[in-house]
């Protein structure tokens, strides 16, 4: 388990604060972190010749501009096309190793807030259901139109909530509107973006309020199979 995976669990499985920041992110290269040890990824070894800067090869741009200004990398063959490409899938391996892990702590960190908190809003529905009652009854005695009522401790007053409807068929319900109650039945107005594109780009027409541009090609990069 990662060190920043058992910071986590530490803090999700007892009561202290939790720390001001976690550790060094686990999904980071292992050269940029400790190059001494590092492990060669596949693009190094395949082509050992190529890196995006002198100093580091697997070094982010904006952190050795000197470097770059110096010996900008270019891509001018087969050779270093080839290598670009695999540290851009190193990138969207990470990326998603990122985003999973991201996720895994968002379902821990919720499963913790659930599980911590049952007990307070046990506590609290509770005493709720029971103050409710004694304050209705204290502000119906004292004949105000006030409907907050001080204790020694907090101040308890009565909101009065939303009404709602909740439609439960709605093919029933509006089979029915249409015929007895027009009125609740609303027609939503959508303008199609199809018939935009064509009218813009196909036809030349101008639409006010409409701006339309060309669909520009993007790079995609994937694995060979």
């Amino acid at each position: 388990m990662s060190s920043t995976a058992t910071v986590l669990d530490s803090v999700l499985t007892s009561d202290r604060p939790i720390p001001p920041s976690l550790p060094l992110d686990p999904i980071e290269p292992q050269d940029r972190l400790t190059p001494a040890a590092a492990l060669p990824t596949l693009s190094n070894v395949l082509f050992p010749d190529f890196s995006l800067s002198p100093s580091d090869p697997t070094v982010n741009p904006s952190e050795d501009a000197e470097a770059l200004a110096a010996a900008p990398f270019t891509i001018t063959d087969i050779s270093s096309a080839s290598w670009a490409a695999a540290k851009v899938l190193e990138c969207h391996a990470r990326i998603a190793q990122r985003a999973e892990l991201a996720q895994a702590y968002i379902e821990k960190i919720n499963s913790w807030l659930t599980s911590s908190c049952k007990t307070d809003e046990s506590s609290s529905n509770h005493l709720s259901m029971l103050l409710k009652p004694y304050i209705e009854s204290e502000l119906a005695r004292g004949h105000s139109r006030s409907r907050s009522l001080p204790l020694l401790t907090a101040t308890a007053s009565l909101r009065k909530g939303q009404d709602r409807v909740e439609i439960l068929d709605e093919a029933a319900a509006m089979a029915y509107c249409e015929g007895e109650y027009p009125d609740a039945v609303v027609i939503k107005k959508e303008l199609s973006r199809s018939a935009l594109r064509r009218l813009i780009l196909t036809e030349g027409t101008p639409i006010p309020g409409v701006e339309a541009s060309i669909g520009l090609d993007t790079l995609h990069i994937k694995p060979r199979a």
